[in-house]
């Protein structure tokens, strides 16, 4: 199998349908859960019939069963929760699926554990930098970006068995008209306005955009999204309190229809594995300037769909911004080629794509009940 990224083109109507049981432990809402929730919808909307097992009292749970996904109880409290091993190995049994699918390390633990062999493939996918314990019994693993692969072959998992397939997302639907989007969020006409989407915790640096902006002269304004309620957060509005030009809108579920409001993309992350906002940007024909840290510079170019800084140098950061607002015929430039980097290697289809090789390739090297 190859370990770049996946091959995407599509399969054809000639591939059988398959059964994908995904297990994922989260009660939060990131990269991860969005992730996966995008790939079964897909996976659905390609005749494939999947299936969540999770907490039912998570975002994730919650979103699969507004979109009307199969969705089974998994606790998963810890590493050593005797019930929730067997309840999956149950569900196995009754379910039958032809791929288990983990994401994230507690769900690995628990599905390579619960699944028999011979049984379903067993595939992993990492979505973090510092991700390398309990993927052992996968056969294949999935990683998120180049980054997350050179992490886990440094521990020791052979080339052969990990495989980049990039987190891609469904072309938005940005035809909401700027003018109006920017009455709806305040933003001045004619004002530079910056965006960062996120969970407010440390390793999302949104502490570093605000000291950046602080080096910057001028009217230009920052826009935070993301849950200000936990500590960091909270922070983070302290650190902002003296500077009326950055904003905090709170959580927003419509973020791919907010985007088109604004002038450029920040990313201050101190840990990246990809950055899926990043990816949200560029289909947005947004402009990014984040700071290169993980696979940060697998989603931007430097210099062509944005800039590049070093990790923590907010004082460059705050030059790229500069920059960018003293030449508006360069960022729309910029934003363009973004655009055309997400329809070449970040959309939903090139996932799903992907994915679906990756499957295909394990079931063919170990059989399909092996």
């Amino acid at each position: 199998m190859s370990n770049t990224p996946a091959n995407t083109e599509a399969t054809g109507p000639a591939e059988s349908s398959l059964r994908i049981l995904h297990v994922l432990h989260s009660h939060g809402h990131g990269g991860a859960e969005s992730h996966a929730l995008t790939l079964m919808q897909a996976q659905r909307e390609a005749g494939h019939t999947v299936c969540l097992a999770g907490p039912h009292d998570s975002w994730l749970a919650g979103q699969c069963l507004n979109a009307g996904l199969n969705c089974e109880h998994l606790a998963m409290h810890g590493l050593f929760d005797l019930v929730s091993l067997l309840r999956l190995r149950h569900l196995i049994r009754r379910w039958q699926p032809d791929v288990v699918h983990a994401h994230l390390v507690r769900a690995a633990h628990y599905a390579t554990l619960a699944t028999p062999s011979p049984g379903p493939v067993r595939i992993c996918t990492a979505h973090a930098t510092n991700a390398r314990k309990h993927m052992q019994r996968c056969q294949h693993i999935i990683a998120v970006s180049r980054a997350v692969r050179t992490n886990l072959l440094q521990h020791g998992y052979p080339a052969r068995q990990v495989t980049v397939v990039y987190n891609g997302i469904a072309a938005p639907d940005n035809t909401g008209e700027r003018a109006a989007l920017r009455r709806e969020l305040g933003i001045p006409p004619d004002s530079w306005a910056m965006v960062n989407v996120g969970r407010f915790i440390r390793d999302k640096g949104q502490d570093q955009l605000v000291k950046a902006l602080s080096h910057c002269p001028g009217e230009q304004q920052l826009y935070l999204i993301g849950d200000t309620e936990t500590p960091f957060g909270q922070e983070v509005r302290a650190l902002a309190r003296t500077d009326a030009r950055i904003h905090f809108p709170g959580y927003r579920a419509d973020v791919a229809r907010l985007l088109p409001a604004f002038d450029a993309y920040l990313l201050g992350s101190r840990r990246e594995a990809l950055g899926l906002s990043l990816v949200e940007a560029a289909a947005a024909g947004l402009p990014a300037i984040a700071m290169a840290v993980g696979g940060v510079p697998e989603v931007v170019e430097d210099s062509v769909s944005g800039y590049l800084v070093p990790a923590g140098d907010t004082g460059a950061m705050a030059s790229r911004m500069l920059a960018l607002q003293a030449d508006p015929a360069q960022a729309r430039a910029m934003g363009a080629s973004a655009r055309q980097r997400y329809q070449a290697q970040f959309t939903q289809d090139a996932m799903l794509q992907g994915v679906l090789a990756v499957y295909r390739q394990t079931r063919a090297d170990t059989g399909p009940n092996a």
